[in-house]
């Protein structure tokens, strides 16, 4: 410090006065000090920011990722799941066929599992394009089916069922209206190919993928040169054809050893079979022949890049914003939807899921129950049919009658009772102009009307078996477990102009198989990410939030430290008088 002699203004005396040196007290150290509390409060108050509005940020941040964008982690996970579906199948054996035929009560054996893994391809042969609107892309899925025989119950090979002749029925239905001599020329010609009986024993490998039966390829010229026959359980086995009725005698058919193959750039063309067809010059046909390998529809959907809250909206089905199946102009035949496997994020629980779903030619409406936990602590919420989701508008009963679904029912098909589509306007052809006389149900005629459920013998509908469910991870709009699970029934009605249909009940509507796909749990990757992502916007929140207060409360505090001493020091600095 340095004394400083100063002459008064008036009196007589002279002082000396004590002035501060060293860096402490210097200009700069004063400018430092003030940049400091102002840095001390911005990060003060940036960090109550971040602790209050932060997680908010960070997730909007984590969500800026979720659309379907080319080269992006989302896209490859939406090309290629995390987690591995499958398709499980549950026959109906008709133990009384006889009976039937006279008009008696059917009564059925359930038989399965039997369960397929399910890989869907789509980007095959450059099948996917981004459109040109910025907002949507169309893909065509291919889906492969492989025997997994650790889940399965038996080998669907050696596993032989009793169930409706489905081309002769089909067939036969076609006829119902026509009358006279023609009518007979048709039938008989009808019931002189293929097996000729309403009811047929087959394995279950051949009911899902072919077995051989004449009728179908009745209007078909053979091929000249027939292709070696290839596996409908595996693309490079050989199909066991020896019947047997005993069921899973061989027990050696576990130890079968089944390869999948690189499937974006294979040989599609040499394994794709239509429903019905020629097989080493037989005629083969099998229910879900032509979904194995073969190329579905093209489907147009939002990709979520110009609106994420449209992420998975399908906009086009075959490339028609109209599926024209049902009533022309109506909701029913609206294109629209959510892909099953493609949601949005952020779906509020008060908020209904629309779902498209192409194998049961129609939109399903799917809200909250409950919720349900799953590995790594997610939460997630179910989400179901209402009661009267399949439920007829004419019902008497209100809690099935739903008056949306009267546009399913069409001139000149028959509308069926709660529970029961008729899917026949979805199944036309030109060649069967009045579609195949199946129905869709959920299995064991769960929430039907009680008069399906009465006129067979044999089923038990039960809540957790047979629910269409999904639960829903809904901050990313992940799908922690999806089961669409539904029943494909016959209808067979009384025909007195065909002797085999004379006695049959006035109408039936019989079940002979029932599945579920997707799958009932996450996988472990999958899990970890989704918890990943979740606890990223809490932690870093707030650890970001912590670290501000603190390096904010540093520098104030320092700040305050220096201005009290300063403070204290210049109290100490006193005048001293001279005499």
């Amino acid at each position: 410090m340095a004394l400083v002699e100063s002459k008064p203004f008036l009196g007589n005396g002279t002082k000396t006065k004590i002035e501060p040196g060293g860096c402490c007290h210097s200009k700069h150290t004063r400018n430092c000090c003030f940049i400091s509390c102002v840095l001390g409060s911005v990060f003060l108050l940036l960090g109550v920011v971040v602790l209050a509005a932060g997680h908010g940020l960070l997730m909007r941040l984590v969500l800026s990722t979720m659309p379907l964008k080319p080269g992006s982690e989302r896209y490859q996970s939406w090309l290629t799941p995390p987690v591995e579906a499958h398709l499980t199948g549950y026959a109906f054996h008709v133990t009384n066929p006889d009976d039937v035929v006279m008009g008696m009560k059917p009564i059925l054996q359930e038989v399965g599992p039997f369960v397929y893994k399910s890989v869907t391809i789509k980007d095959s042969r450059d099948n996917l394009v981004f459109n040109e609107d910025g907002e949507t892309l169309t893909y065509k899925p291919r889906k492969f089916y492989y025997l997994d025989e650790e889940q399965s119950i038996g080998d669907p090979d050696k596993t032989f069922i009793t169930v409706p002749n489905i081309p002769l029925l089909s067939a036969l239905s076609a006829t119902k209206n026509e009358k006279g001599f023609g009518k007979t020329i048709k039938v008989d010609l009808i019931l002189k190919e293929g097996r000729g009986t309403p009811f047929i024993n087959v394995s279950f490998s051949g009911l899902l993928w072919g077995y051989e039966d004449s009728l179908p390829c009745l209007k078909m010229t053979p091929p000249e040169h027939c292709p070696k026959p290839v596996s409908f359980n595996s693309l490079d086995e050989e199909e066991d054809q020896e019947e047997q009725d005993d069921f899973f005698e061989d027990e050696g058919w576990k130890r079968k050893k089944r390869s999948i193959p690189d499937l974006r750039d294979a040989d599609f063309e040499s394994w794709e079979k239509p429903k019905g067809g020629f097989v080493n010059c037989t005629c083969n046909w099998g229910l879900f022949r032509d979904r194995n390998v073969t190329l579905r529809e093209p489907v147009t959907m939002h990709h979520g890049l110009s609106n994420l809250r449209m992420k998975g909206w399908v906009k086009e089905f075959n490339s028609s914003p109209v599926l024209n199946w049902w009533e022309p102009g109506s909701k029913c035949d609206e294109v629209g939807g959510q892909d099953g496997g493609t949601l949005p994020p952020g779906v509020l629980q008060d908020e209904s899921l629309d779902i498209f779903i192409s194998l049961m030619c129609r939109r399903l409406s799917l809200n909250y129950e409950k919720d349900e936990i799953y590995p790594e602590d997610l939460v997630a919420r179910r989400y179901i049919p209402d009661e009267n989701a399949l439920g007829s508008h004419t019902d008497t009963d209100l809690a099935r009658r739903n008056e949306d679904n009267k546009c399913y029912c069409l001139p000149g098909f028959k509308c069926l009772r709660s529970g029961v589509l008729n899917m026949a306007p979805c199944k036309r052809s030109p060649s069967m102009p009045t579609g195949a006389p199946l129905a869709l149900s959920y299995p064991h005629f769960y929430q039907a009307d009680p008069h399906f459920l009465q006129a067979v013998e044999g089923l038990k509908p039960e809540k957790e078996r047979h629910q269409f469910y999904l639960d829903l991870s809904p901050e990313f709009g992940f799908p922690l477990a999806i089961r669409p699970r539904f029943q494909l029934n016959l209808i067979i009605s009384r025909d007195e102009d065909i002797p085999i249909l004379s006695k049959f009940q006035e109408e039936l509507v019989l079940p002979f198989l029932w599945a579920q796909d997707g799958f009932d749990q996450p996988s472990d990757v999958m899990a970890k990410s989704i918890r990943k992502g979740l606890d990223i916007p809490e932690k870093y929140s707030r650890l970001i939030g912590v670290v501000l207060l603190g390096l904010g409360g540093a520098l104030l505090l320092g700040s305050l430290i220096w201005i009290l001493w300063n403070k204290r020091y210049n109290s100490q600095l006193e005048t001293i008088p001279l005499k």
